[in-house]
């Protein structure tokens, strides 16, 4: 699983960073704001802070939601990791998976991205776009970077729990997604970026290199 993952996440990456190379009314592409914005928090992450309390802010946000979203079925994410939620169905109570999926669901939703990605939706009607195409895609990058970051870190406490296997696809997964979500919510702040077309190339892309790792692999 590990092997179809990878491929997937740098197909994707490869992709939407290319669908990306648009030109800003703000004097750099979109790509550039979000690769530097990415690199700002980078750069905070390893010589600053890691600011944790706001990466578990945003688990109890997604938690929030959740109830809010789907009748109470769950009273907290953090909670159905361990099986601790108060308006579980017996369903639920006798899926444990089920559980385990709801827990490691704030790991692949990045709150603050779709927010940031909002923000710009909403300020597009009272701005004009040259003073909100840098700053907010500049924000976006950052707000990725914070929360690959953090949930990696977050997972690397975890790892004595699971094999490396587990935790390497556990990893790759919440990159993929994020950024199928995070490409997703893009479109709001910039309505040039095609999403349909950059997830097609990017499953394209991701699937030549698979083929071409078995050829080397099996030649």
């Amino acid at each position: 699983m590990v092997a179809l993952v990878l491929p997937l996440v740098a197909g994707l990456l490869v992709s939407i960073l290319k669908h990306l190379e648009l030109a800003s009314q703000s004097g750099r592409t979109f790509r550039e704001w979000i690769v530097l914005g990415f690199l700002t928090y980078v750069g905070i992450h390893v010589l600053l802070y890691r600011p944790v309390t706001l990466f578990r802010a945003s688990h109890r946000i997604f938690s929030t939601l959740a109830v809010w979203l789907f009748g109470g079925q769950v009273s907290s994410v953090e909670d159905a990791g361990k099986g601790a939620g108060k308006g579980k169905s017996k369903e639920a109570e006798a899926s444990p998976q089920g559980s385990t999926l709801v827990a490691f669901s704030p790991y692949v939703v990045p709150v603050y991205t779709i927010m940031a990605c909002a923000l710009g939706w909403v300020l597009q009607g009272w701005l004009a776009r040259q003073w909100i195409d840098g700053p907010v895609t500049f924000l976006i990058g950052m707000t990725a970077g914070f929360h690959w970051l953090m949930t990696a870190d977050d997972l690397q406490k975890q790892r004595s729990r699971w094999h490396l296997e587990t935790y390497l696809l556990a990893i790759g997964l919440v990159f993929a997604l994020t950024l199928v979500v995070g490409a997703a919510c893009l479109v709001w702040t910039v309505p040039e970026f095609s999403f349909t077309t950059a997830f097609a190339e990017g499953l394209s892309t991701a699937g030549r290199l698979l083929t071409s790792a078995f050829r080397q692999l099996f030649a």
